[in-house]
């Protein structure tokens, strides 16, 4: 019974197209295939969702494209106090802006991209409160990344010169 129980739970979720995250092919394939990345602390994990995807080079000697991170910045705030006046939620934002180049000439228009997530906070945990925000953090960049990487499949194709 369990096994049947199973199997129409995995036919069900692969049906409605459910995937794992972080383990999916954007559906468009990126228009260039050698890659290098210039990115400071975002540096790791663009390079990391480049690599998942397929016929990627990345770090190549004569990349098709340079990807620069402009600015990345990180701000968190207060979001929530509670009756005493300490804060109980936090907002944590990451700002990034990337341009992308091809033989030094800039293609299209800067990607910008804001993530926000909020965190519970309590004074009576505060190093399990900084190992979770230190985990957010990550979770931010990684998926700063794959939004960059997907509207990175949008840039326009110029021919070599």
């Amino acid at each position: 019974m369990k096994k049947w129980l199973l199997l129409a739970i995995t036919c069900i979720l692969s049906s409605c197209g459910f995937h794992l995250k972080g383990t999916s092919v954007f559906d468009k394939p990126m228009p260039y295939r050698s890659w290098q990345i210039e990115g400071g602390n975002m540096q790791r994990p663009l390079e990391t969702v480049l690599r998942r995807q397929p016929n990627i080079v990345v770090d190549d000697e004569n990349p098709d494209v340079v990807v620069k991170v402009l600015s990345a910045t990180q701000n968190m705030s207060t979001s929530a106090v509670d009756i005493s006046g300490s804060a109980s939620e936090y907002l944590l934002v990451l700002a990034v802006k990337v341009q992308a180049y091809r033989h030094g000439k800039p293609l299209g228009d800067p990607i910008e991209v804001n993530i926000q997530r909020y965190m519970d906070y309590s004074d009576h945990e505060v190093l399990a409160k900084e190992n979770e925000q230190n985990l957010i953090w990550r979770d931010i960049q990684t998926d700063a990344a794959e939004q960059i990487v997907h509207r990175l499949t949008y840039l326009p194709i110029v021919a070599d010169e």
